[in-house]
C-alpha cells in the first residue's frame, strides 16, 4: 500500500510540473488568450519597450526551462523589489505569443536560471556593465533573441542585491510592437543600452 501511495504522489507531483508552462517552449505567433485568461494576468505595456503585455506576480504555474519560477518578494526591501512576468503579444485582439520578459529579486534563482541558459543554448555574447555581466543570445533554432541584464536594487538596510530581467523575444520584434523598419528591434535597443 506503501508503495501505492508513493507512486500516486510521484505521478501527482510530476503531472503538475509537466501542467507548468514553459516560457521557451510556447511556439510565436500562437495565440495565448487561455494563458492570460485562466492565469488571470493583467493589461499592461512593458514600460521599457512598449511592448503589448500582460503581467502577473503569480508565479506557481512558470517555468523557464526546468526551473520552476515562484512568487517571492525580497525580504526588507521596497514594495516593488519581488518576482514579475510579463507575457508579450502582438496586439490586444489576435494576442498572438511574442515572448517575455521575467524579472527576479530571488537571488538563488537568478543564478540558477543564468547557469541554465548558458549551458542549454552556449552560444552567447557576454558584455559587461557597470551591473555585471549581461548576456546576450541569437537562437536559431528557436528564432528568438535572449537577454539577460542585472541591476541592482537596495534593501532597507543599505543592502545591494540583484534585480534582474530575463528578456525573450521572437527575432524581429521592434519597441513599441512596431513594424515600421526605422524603429529600432529590441536587439539594436539591448545593443545601444549593453556595447561591446
Amino acid at each position: 500500500m506503501r508503495v501505492y501511495l508513493l507512486l500516486l504522489s510521484f505521478f501527482g507531483m510530476v503531472s503538475c510540473d509537466s501542467q507548468k508552462n514553459d516560457l521557451l517552449s510556447i511556439p510565436f505567433d500562437q495565440p495565448v488568450t487561455e494563458l492570460i485568461h485562466t492565469n488571470k494576468l493583467q493589461e499592461t505595456q512593458d514600460v521599457n519597450y512598449g511592448i503589448y503585455s500582460y503581467q502577473t506576480d503569480q508565479l506557481d504555474k512558470f517555468r523557464i526551462g526546468s526551473i520552476n519560477l515562484k512568487s517571492y518578494a525580497y525580504p526588507n526591501s521596497a514594495a516593488a523589489d519581488y518576482n514579475s512576468l510579463q507575457i508579450y503579444v502582438d496586439n490586444r485582439k489576435s494576442q498572438k505569443y511574442l515572448g517575455f520578459r521575467y524579472t527576479s529579486v530571488k537571488q538563488d534563482e537568478i543564478t540558477s536560471l543564468v547557469e541554465q541558459l548558458k549551458k542549454q543554448y552556449p552560444e552567447f555574447e557576454r558584455r559587461k556593465d557597470s551591473f555585471g555581466e549581461t548576456y546576450f543570445w541569437d537562437i536559431k533554432s528557436l528564432n528568438a533573441w535572449l537577454f539577460y541584464y542585472p541591476s541592482f536594487s537596495t534593501d532597507k538596510n543599505d543592502k545591494n542585491f540583484l534585480n534582474s530581467n530575463f528578456l525573450f523575444v521572437k527575432k524581429g520584434t521592434r519597441v513599441e510592437n512596431s513594424k515600421d523598419a526605422s524603429v529600432f528591434t529590441i536587439w539594436q535597443l539591448m545593443e545601444a543600452q549593453y556595447p561591446k
